[in-house]
């Protein structure tokens, strides 16, 4: 009698701490063996950088194709790409006026805020990459027609890959050593070609003129001074 008094007793004191177990320790899930921790980053989950277009109170998905206008704020975030789409930019949105002042962009010209954020170092980051302490705010100037992975490249240096593709942005992730450096779209003179080729075509001409001056000077030298 005393020993099934016993019996019963424990197995009411095992029952009570059972149902006063914090919920975390309940629901906690089991890690597979080989597999992430709990919050660690996936070594399997696809990453990728996307573009985005603030319009004032968020941020917008974009293309690295699109092509925003002038007094535009963009973003660049990394990160694991959940269900087809990336997170946006992280931190407080930024204002037009609060990175590139309130001056108007020249004459074929577009001036636009770029934010580079290279995402969470332990949610997003490949398993032993470090992300840059710091993300890029900038102004940066580009051709009226110019791109998102164009003005980030004035911003910053950039690779893409054959389809465009932005795959790392200063460097960033280490593991993208693959694909070519994109060059910012050079701005356009007022109704003519770039600035540089126009000075370069200048210093040509200058050239020119001189040659066919000293030409022309040694056809016209008189007899007497060809016998010199």
């Amino acid at each position: 009698m005393l020993r099934a008094y016993r019996v019963a007793a424990g197995v009411a004191i095992g029952a009570a701490a059972f149902l006063f177990l914090p919920h975390s320790a309940l629901a906690a899930t089991p890690v597979a063996p080989g597999g992430p921790a709990p919050g660690a980053a996936d070594p399997g989950a696809p990453r990728s950088w996307s573009a985005w277009l603030s319009d004032g109170t968020a941020w917008l998905a974009a293309g690295p194709e699109d092509s925003p206008p002038d007094g535009s704020v963009i973003g660049w975030r990394f990160s694991v790409v959940a269900e087809g789409a990336g997170d946006s930019p992280g931190g407080e949105l930024p204002s037009f006026e609060s990175v590139c002042g309130r001056d108007t962009a020249a004459s074929g010209h577009k001036r636009v805020a770029v934010s580079v954020d290279f995402g969470d170092g332990d949610a997003d980051a490949y398993p032993g990459d470090q992300p840059p302490a710091q993300g890029v705010l900038r102004c940066v100037a580009g051709a009226e027609d110019a791109t998102t992975a164009q003005l980030l490249a004035a911003a910053a240096q950039v690779r893409v890959n054959a389809e465009g593709d932005v795959v790392s942005v200063s460097g960033y992730p280490m593991r993208e050593r693959g694909g070519t450096e994109l060059t910012a779209a050079t701005p356009v003179a007022p109704g003519g070609p770039p600035v540089l080729l126009i000075a370069g075509g200048a210093g040509t001409l200058a050239l020119l003129t001189a040659g066919a001056v000293v030409a022309t000077r040694r056809r016209t030298r008189t007899p007497a001074e060809t016998l010199r």
